[in-house]
C-alpha cells in the first residue's frame, strides 16, 4: 500500500501542478459561460441590411396590411409575376405573390426567391396576414366587443409540482430544473470518463515508450502501478469537480441573492442548486463517477500497455467509444422518460449505469434500483480491474507489433 500511495502522489502532483490544469479548472466556467452568454447576444443583433420584398397583390386588399420592419420592407409591384421572374434580382430579396383570398384560401399566397428564405420573414408576413384575417373574420360575425371578449376569455395557469415524502411533507419542485441538472450531471460524467480515461492511456503510453516503466517495476508491481495511476488520475478528476463546485456554487448563491427581485423563475432554479436534496445528487454524481472512472480508466490502461504508438490504440479504443456514446444517447433519451424500459436496464448495466443514473435520479429513484445499480457497478469495477491487470502485467514489458484479439485472451488466462 506505501507504494501504491507514492505512485498516486507523483501521478496526481504531477498534474495539478501543470499550467494547463490551473487554467482549465478556473477559466474553464469563465469560458463556457461566455461563450454561451457570447452566441446568446450574438444571435440577438438583427442584420442592419435591409431586405426589399416585392408584393404582387392580385387582390388589391392585403398590401396596405403588410408593415415595414427593421430587417424587411415591403415594396408594391404593378407587374405580374412572370414579369418579375425574367428579370435580374436586383435588391429584391423575395416577391410574395397573392393570388386571391386568403378567407377563402388561406393557400392563395407564395413567396419566391433565388436563395433559401429564412424564417423571420416568413414569420413576419404570416404573423401580419393572420392577425389581419383574424380580426376580419371576428367582424363578420357582428358581433360587438367581440375581439375583447376573446381576449378577455385567454386565461394562462401555472402549476406548481409538489413532491409528497414519506412523511407527506411537501418539497416543491421543477421538471425542468430535473432535467437540466440530469443532463449536466450526464455530460460531466460522459466528458470526464473520456477525458481522463485517455489521459491514463497516454500516461501508460508515455512511460512505456520511453522505457521508464522498465526502471519502475523493478521497485514496484504492475498491479500497484496501475492502481496507483488509476487512482492519481481519478482524484485529480475529483479536486477539479471540487474547485468546480465551489465556484458554481458561490455563483448560484450570489446570483439567487440578485436576481430575487427581478427574475422568480431564475431564482427558484438558483435556489434549487443550493438547497439540501443537492448535496445528496452531488455524493451520488461522485460514487458513480468513481465507478465508471474506475471501469474506462482500467480498459483505457489495458490498452496503453498492449500498444506502442498513438495509430494503433484505434483498434482497442473503437469499441469503448461506441460503449460510452451508447450510454450517453441513451442517458439524452432517458432524461423525456426517466422510468422507461431503456432507462431503468442501462441505469443497472455497469457499463452505462454511471451515465443514465444520473438522468434519473433528479426524477427520485427506488431505493432498491439505486442499491442493485451501484452493486453491480462495484462488483464490476473490481472484476474489470482484476482482468485488465493481467494485460497491463503482461503488456507493459512487450514491445514490437500490437497483440491480436487471440494473444489477449491468451494474457487473460495466465
Amino acid at each position: 500500500m506505501r507504494k501504491i500511495g507514492i505512485v498516486i502522489r507523483r501521478e496526481y502532483l504531477t498534474r495539478v501542478k501543470k499550467k494547463s490544469f490551473i487554467i482549465l479548472t478556473f477559466l474553464m466556467p469563465v469560458l463556457f459561460i461566455a461563450l454561451l452568454g457570447g452566441a446568446f447576444l450574438l444571435s440577438q443583433i438583427d442584420s442592419s441590411q435591409t431586405k426589399y420584398i416585392a408584393v404582387v397583390d392580385e387582390t388589391g386588399e392585403y398590401f396596405p396590411v403588410l408593415k415595414n420592419t427593421d430587417l424587411y420592407n415591403f415594396i408594391p409591384s404593378n407587374e405580374d409575376f412572370e414579369s418579375l421572374r425574367k428579370k435580374p434580382e436586383g435588391n429584391i430579396y423575395a416577391t410574395l405573390v397573392i393570388s386571391g383570398d386568403l378567407l377563402e384560401n388561406p393557400s392563395a399566397l407564395a413567396l419566391y426567391s433565388n436563395k433559401q428564405v429564412v424564417g423571420s420573414a416568413i414569420t413576419t408576413i404570416t404573423s401580419q396576414l393572420n392577425e389581419y384575417l383574424s380580426e376580419k373574420k371576428m367582424l363578420s360575425y357582428h358581433i360587438p366587443e367581440l375581439k375583447q371578449m376573446i381576449e378577455d376569455s385567454k386565461i394562462s395557469v401555472h402549476m406548481q409540482t409538489i413532491r409528497l415524502d414519506d412523511n407527506g411533507k411537501e418539497t416543491e419542485t421543477s421538471a425542468v430544473f430535473a432535467m437540466t441538472i440530469g443532463m449536466v450531471f450526464t455530460f460531466l460524467i460522459y466528458l470526464f470518463i473520456f477525458s481522463y480515461g485517455a489521459m491514463v492511456m497516454h500516461g501508460v503510453m508515455e512511460e512505456k515508450t520511453n522505457r521508464i516503466v522498465e526502471i519502475m517495476v523493478s521497485s514496484v508491481k504492475p498491479f500497484d502501478l496501475m492502481m496507483g495511476k488509476l487512482i492519481g488520475v481519478g482524484l485529480v478528476g475529483l479536486t477539479q469537480f471540487g474547485l468546480w463546485g465551489i465556484l458554481i456554487a458561490g455563483v448560484a448563491l450570489s446570483s439567487s441573492a440578485f436576481f430575487a427581485g427581478g427574475n422568480e423563475t431564475l431564482a427558484a432554479i438558483l435556489a434549487m442548486l443550493s438547497n439540501g436534496r443537492m448535496l445528496g445528487l452531488y455524493i451520488y454524481f461522485v460514487l458513480f463517477f468513481i465507478g465508471g472512472y474506475l471501469i474506462y480508466a482500467s480498459l483505457f490502461a489495458a490498452i496503453g500497455a498492449m500498444v506502442n504508438s498513438h495509430e494503433d490504440t484505434q483498434q482497442y479504443i473503437m469499441p469503448i467509444s461506441i460503449l460510452i456514446l451508447f450510454a450517453f444517447y441513451a442517458g439524452f433519451y432517458s432524461a423525456q422518460n426517466p422510468d422507461g424500459p431503456l432507462a431503468f436496464w442501462t441505469s443497472l448495466i455497469p457499463f452505462t449505469s454511471p451515465i443514465v443514473m444520473m438522468t434519473r435520479l433528479p426524477y427520485e429513484v427506488s431505493a432498491w434500483e439505486l442499491c442493485l445499480s451501484f452493486a453491480l457497478l462495484i462488483v464490476t469495477v473490481i472484476l474489470i480491474i482484476q482482468l485488465t491487470a493481467k494485460i497491463y502485467r503482461i503488456g507493459i514489458l512487450m514491445y514490437g507489433k500490437k497483440p491480436s484479439y487471440a494473444e489477449i485472451i491468451k494474457w487473460l488466462k495466465y
